[in-house]
């Protein structure tokens, strides 16, 4: 788990730099054809960094855990009800 902190914290740190190569492009007056060129990279970066963090967050991995524990407990206690219905009749 901690292994996994720590890229995604990597990860977000490498999305910040980004987002401040990409706000000087943004300001430039007049790039040229190489700073285009980068801010195309930085995009196919982002994107697979995105990607990247979306595979690794475990917000969404317990999410799963959870649904599947509560399902179970709700087909349990359907079972228990049913159980118990038909022998108090």
């Amino acid at each position: 788990m901690l292994r996994r902190q720590k890229t995604l914290e990597r990860l977000h740190e490498e999305l910040g730099t980004i987002a401040l190569f990409d706000r000087v492009h943004d300001y430039a007056t007049d790039p040229d054809p190489a700073d285009n060129r980068a801010y195309e990279l930085r995009q196919i970066r982002r994107s697979e960094i995105i990607a990247e963090i979306s595979k690794l967050n475990p917000s969404r991995l317990e999410n799963q855990k959870y649904a599947r524990i509560s399902s179970a407990i709700f087909f349990l206690s359907a079972v228990g009800y049913a159980t118990l219905h038909y022998l108090l009749r």
